[in-house]
């Protein structure tokens, strides 16, 4: 089989859940992590015959993505603000919308020396992001996820940054230090949104990071909100990426709880996913 043959057969297999262009830029990510081969290959080499290894490996990821794995699972890695991490099914697969909440952090935070915890760290995706640009802030990434927690110290140790992580429930949890930030991004889908969810999401993330009780969807919110009125330093602030559909029910919360100001930010596809707030 060539390589252009294998290209096609990867748009026959996975027409189903995915567009052309997708199926086309996953191939091309596929044979440049196992192969180190240009995603320009199948341009200019399209009747490469691919020798037996090659398309053991192709045809291997090939039937993996038909069962609707994300890419990233296959290939244990992704990448995040510029950061190539280890990913595996413990965690989310960090989104480009969590990028733009690391991004207001960095924009409103230039103070040379600050403390800041990552709640519901996952993959550690937004402390190491944070403390790749600020190596002097002292970041601490919290997580209820033992496994988690082992992948996000193991990326932590990879990319040679200084992040301290812990096995907490933020629901319960009272630590006797006090920070200037808290950033999360909790779990925050409602069950009810399954239906419109794509498959590989519903089968390969994990539940325990993505799902909140229907009736009591901010339950991480409100116990971050009331932690932080415990824990911030004067001017701190708590920055949160959320469910645009429970975002009046949220502010109205941070009010009651006496956050006296709160900014509400839109991501990049016109969503208000994202709110500050501040005593």
């Amino acid at each position: 089989m060539t390589i252009l043959e294998m290209r096609d057969a990867y748009r026959k297999s996975l027409t189903a859940l995915y567009g052309q262009n997708e199926i086309d830029d996953m191939f091309k990510r596929v044979i440049h992590f196992y192969f180190d081969w240009s995603p320009l290959m199948v341009g200019l080499e399209p009747h490469r015959k691919l020798d037996e290894e090659s398309y053991a490996v192709l045809d291997r990821v090939k039937a993996a993505l038909q069962q609707a794995e994300p890419l990233q699972y296959i290939l244990e890695t992704t990448h995040f603000f510029g950061l190539k991490l280890k990913l595996n099914r413990s965690v989310l697969i960090p989104r480009p919308e969590t990028e733009e909440l690391v991004d207001w952090v960095l924009n409103e935070n230039e103070e040379v020396d600050k403390t800041v915890w990552d709640l519901c760290t996952g993959s550690g995706c937004i402390a190491l992001a944070l403390k790749s640009t600020h190596p002097q802030w002292k970041l601490t990434g919290v997580d209820v996820s033992p496994t988690a927690l082992a992948l996000a110290r193991e990326n932590a140790k990879l990319l040679g940054l200084d992040v301290r992580f812990e096995c907490q429930d933020i629901v319960t949890w009272r630590p006797r230090n006090t920070t200037d930030t808290i950033v999360a991004n909790p779990p925050y889908v409602l069950p009810t949104e399954k239906v419109d969810m794509h498959p590989n999401v519903l089968t390969f993330e994990p539940a325990l990071a993505l799902f909140v009780p229907e009736n009591d969807p901010l339950v991480f919110y409100h116990a971050i909100l009331v932690l932080g009125r415990e824990v911030l330093n004067d001017n701190g602030t708590i920055y949160f990426e959320i469910n645009p559909l429970c975002r009046t029910e949220l502010l109205a919360l941070g009010k009651t709880l006496g956050y006296v100001h709160s900014i509400v930010k839109k991501d990049i596809f016109g969503k208000e996913r994202f709110i500050k707030f501040s005593t």
